[in-house]
């Protein structure tokens, strides 16, 4: 039998979505690899608030966002989102050549992309559903998902080979470019994006604006995941995101980007490599599964700051293990989350869980980078690598040992209920 991801790569329009969210997945990628290295050089351990700017942007969406996007064609509105974005992009590339790049207009765009993103991304996972037999559900989870890691895996190392011939701000071009491939990969798809109609009445703004809560308190386990993602997004924004540059940038300057592109370029390889193979797994005790991988993520985590303290000469190399297998966890617990959320959930429900999701990982995203420019400079980047893996790894365990995934089984549904 033929891999889960060819039966559905026959669909001409899984096809085509799937090579257009690939293109702007990476745009977006070599966008957030040049912003964070150039906040870097421009700001120093500020360069943190780039990325407290940016999730701010992304919660207050998420918060506000979610009853406006329901209340919008989905195939209209992701569309609208993608030229809009690359509208902006293209602007501030205009702006920068003439004036030059500074880092608070490297903020403004960061902010102006998290509000598009974050009311983005969670109606279009809500979709999926909609492309695919409910029995290759969780194949189509991992096939969509797998266009973020192709852009981890290549965007670092892409990112780097650009801004060695060009400057920094055509990063910004080639996001807007990706931005109008997705735009016409959504196109091309037509209205299999849209939900089907809903003749019911709808629910009023302060209704849909709970709806995720009301949906996560109906369904045992939801909160437990959430709250564990939450934790493991905050320490991964400061300990990995921020530091692992902050951490060449001190030591290696201009030169040290190779090294990150390495570092990152290693996690996201290995996690989209894992990715099919995790497909073909069936675990029995499935959302015990993504609290284990979210252990092996937050002391890999840790890992890579221990080795960021060695010596130049076998740090990177000892950098680089922990990172190839906290990748393997990130396909573990994300394609479990995924499918937990998308098979326990009707689609507005799991809409509504995901933005419930962003909200509560960008909030600590928020947290630990605003306190990022006291911890970096008191720590240094690669003890607070080291402490924030701990923190994430203690907080799923919590989750691995509670209730919810100890009495979940095959399809994420009470073990008393099988047969």
């Amino acid at each position: 039998m033929s891999h889960p991801y060819v039966e559905l790569l026959r669909d001409r329009h899984v096809r085509v979505l799937w090579v257009g969210l690939a293109l702007s997945a990476l745009g977006g990628e070599l966008y957030r690899v040049g912003a964070l290295w150039l906040a870097a050089e421009l700001a120093g351990p500020n360069a943190s608030l780039l990325v407290t700017a940016s999730s701010a942007a992304v919660l207050a969406v998420s918060i506000l966002g979610g009853p406006m996007a329901e209340a919008l064609p989905r195939r209209g509105f992701l569309i609208g989102a993608d030229v809009l974005a690359a509208l902006a992009c293209a602007a501030v590339v205009v702006a920068a050549t003439a004036s030059g790049l500074t880092f608070p207009l490297l903020v403004a765009i960061s902010v102006l992309l998290g509000l598009i993103g974050g009311a983005h991304r969670p109606v279009l996972l809500a979709s999926v559903p909609s492309l695919t037999p409910p029995g290759e559900l969780r194949a189509a989870n991992g096939l969509f998902d797998s266009t973020i890691r192709v852009a981890q895996a290549g965007g670092p190392f892409l990112a780097a080979a650009v801004m060695s011939v060009l400057p920094a701000i055509h990063l910004l071009t080639a996001n807007a470019v990706s931005f109008l491939a997705s735009a016409g990969a959504l196109a091309a798809v037509g209205r299999r994006l849209d939900a089907p109609r809903d003749h019911g009445p709808k629910p009023g703004f302060f209704r849909r604006l709970a709806r995720g809560v009301h949906a996560a308190n109906a369904c045992p386990g939801v909160w437990s995941a959430l709250i564990t993602t939450g934790v493991r997004g905050g320490s991964y924004a400061l300990g990995f995101t921020v530091a692992v540059p902050l951490i060449f940038a001190e030591s290696d300057g201009a030169s040290g980007l190779a090294g990150v592109a390495i570092v990152f370029g290693a996690a996201a390889a290995a996690e989209l490599l894992a990715g099919p193979l995790v497909v073909l797994t069936d675990p029995k005790r499935p959302l015990r599964r993504q609290f284990e991988g979210y252990v092996v993520i937050g002391v890999a985590q840790a890992l890579i700051g221990a080795a960021a303290m060695l010596p130049p000469g076998v740090r990177l190399a000892a950098m680089v293990a922990p990172a190839l297998v906290m990748g393997v966890a990130h396909a573990v617990a994300g394609l479990q989350m995924l499918t937990f959320f998308s098979t326990r959930l009707s689609s507005d429900d799991y809409a509504a869980v995901l933005r419930l999701r962003l909200v509560l990982v960008i909030g600590a995203m928020m947290a630990t980078t605003a306190i990022g420019p006291f911890v970096l400079p008191a720590l240094g980047p690669a003890m607070t690598a080291f402490v924030c893996g701990l923190v994430a790894a203690a907080t799923a365990l919590v989750g691995l040992f509670g209730r919810p995934a100890r009495s979940l089984g095959p399809g994420f549904r009470p073990l008393a209920s099988q047969d």
